[in-house]
């Protein structure tokens, strides 16, 4: 397996480091997406108790049917990674592989 850096940004409140810590710790990263080095943009929402309801990607890069592909699959490891406790939706996290 490879070491891999990735950079998760989570644009929210104070607590944005710990939610960025727990999604890291737990994110499985798909081959596709580390090979093409996706860098891509989520909107997640959440329901009342927290938990997530929905996951859009915004965009993503490369602009390619791989990148895409691997952005669905990303968006598919953010949502099972969720910490709980987040209230704040809907809210933006990027998934930053292009420097990997």
């Amino acid at each position: 397996m490879r070491l891999l850096m990735t950079s998760l940004l989570v644009v929210c409140s104070v607590s944005a480091h710990a939610r960025q810590a727990v999604i890291g710790d737990c994110l499985v990263l798909p081959v596709a997406a580390v090979d093409n080095h996706v860098k891509a943009t989520f909107e997640v929402t959440l329901d009342k108790a927290g938990k997530v309801k929905s996951i859009t990607v915004v965009s993503y890069d490369p602009h390619s049917e791989a990148a895409a592909e691997a952005a669905r699959q990303l968006s598919k490891s953010v949502q099972k990674c969720w910490p709980p406790g987040v209230k704040t939706s809907p809210m933006r996290i990027t998934v930053d592989l292009s420097k990997t």
